[in-house]
């Protein structure tokens, strides 16, 4: 997993829980702030070419209880590195200060199916309302129970619904990809969506609305 791969996880793990608001990238700590930290800790202030830098926190996550998720995001290998761990001390101790919650996110939170299952829900999360074009939220259970009884691979199973009621091709994969993006409908992440069955899937009261 290169750094750019695993920022990106990372953004999708917390774009996709229901109850993030919003999510800032590279987000700059006050300088004044990180000085006195590092004189507090007795660490030396991150530099470039003899000038301070200013220290950023890869992922801040505004969540709807107005609480913030402050996330560093690293390889494993770099937490070999002795200014690494100084850098994220840094952090942890500001967001702490704050009141807030920080983490620390590895490739070895992600596997390749949890990842890829995001990138394919996170494209649907970007236009949601297109749910609302033929159907309904008070459609959804009816939908849903087009499934029912059925242990067929969802794929498989939404290819015949649209044979059988006449719709177009994609349309009930299309349909049951933007639900579960809105978390109306629960799903085994750790499996990858062309593997899920249609006993997989379980319906969630509310959904995001």
């Amino acid at each position: 997993f290169p750094s750019h791969d695993i920022e990106l996880s990372a953004f999708l793990v917390f774009d996709s829980y229901k109850l993030t608001l919003d999510i800032k990238e590279q987000f700059p700590l006050p300088i004044v702030e990180t000085i006195s930290i590092c004189k507090h800790l007795g660490i030396k202030h991150p530099q470039i070419s003899g000038k301070l830098k200013v220290v950023t926190t890869d992922l801040v996550v505004e969540l709807k209880n107005k609480s913030k998720l402050a996330i560093a995001v690293k390889r494993t290998e770099e937490l070999q590195d002795p200014r690494v761990l100084e850098k994220l001390q840094i952090e942890k101790y500001f967001w702490e200060q704050q009141g807030h919650q920080w983490k620390l996110f590895t490739e070895l939170e992600i596997s390749a199916s949890l990842k890829e299952n995001l990138q394919w829900l996170h494209a649907a999360r970007q236009n949601l309302d297109e749910i609302y074009t033929e159907l309904s939220d008070l459609d959804i259970p009816l939908v849903f129970q087009r499934l029912a009884g059925s242990n067929i691979r969802l794929t498989t199973r939404c290819a015949a619904l649209d044979d059988e009621y006449s719709c177009e091709p994609g349309f009930h994969i299309g349909f049951f990809r933007k639900v579960i993006a809105a978390n109306y409908i629960s799903v085994p992440l750790s499996k990858v969506f062309r593997q899920w069955r249609c006993s997989d899937l379980n319906l969630v009261a509310g959904g995001d609305a």
